[in-house]
């Protein structure tokens, strides 16, 4: 019998101070068996900074080839594809190449995995066309290590850095650099 996905909620009162999106939200994604807290986190923290109308998570580890959050427009033609944590150069050159006007967005909380993804873009022509950015990951893993499956976050976005208030816990800060 396989293990089963956990139900995790996330109340989040977005403020993105740099684009001028304020939300409030509750988020519901599923945990995979496999997937570990740091890499779920990542995901929220991108959909934090990334949210725009219409973004979705993808199906997560169940589905290796779908992103990590995404939005469609209209005609189901795919816009924006965000890749979290592991992104390698080969997938994110596939989703380039056919998905064409789509935006790209990778988010790391290791500037190690990030250093790697750059060299093994360098001399592609359309490297330049995706989005690259690194999140603290000390701030990521602070966030994480708070196992609850309800959390309750106020998230500012301002001037390339995170300041989230959790609930029970306090405040925490980390920097995004692109």
């Amino acid at each position: 019998m396989a293990l089963s996905s956990t139900r995790m909620e996330y109340r989040i009162s977005l403020n993105n101070l740099d684009r001028g999106v304020e939300r409030s939200e509750t988020v519901i994604l599923a945990l995979h068996p496999s997937e570990t807290l740091e890499h779920l986190t990542l995901r929220v923290l991108a959909w934090c900074l990334f949210w725009e109308e219409g973004l979705a998570f993808g199906p997560g580890l169940s589905t290796p080839e779908a992103a990590d959050l995404w939005t469609h427009d209209l005609t189901g033609r795919l816009t924006t594809w965000i890749e979290v944590g592991s992104a390698t150069g080969e997938r994110v050159k596939k989703v380039l190449q056919h998905h064409n006007g789509a935006g790209v967005q990778v988010l790391f909380a290791d500037v190690r995995r990030r250093e790697e993804l750059v060299a093994e873009l360098t001399g592609w022509k359309r490297a330049a066309e995706i989005g690259l950015w690194t999140v603290d990951g000390q701030l990521v893993r602070e966030l994480a290590a708070r196992q609850e499956r309800r959390h309750k976050w106020a998230v500012t976005y301002v001037g390339e850095h995170f300041y989230v208030d959790v609930e029970g816990v306090g405040s925490m800060d980390g920097a995004v650099t692109r």
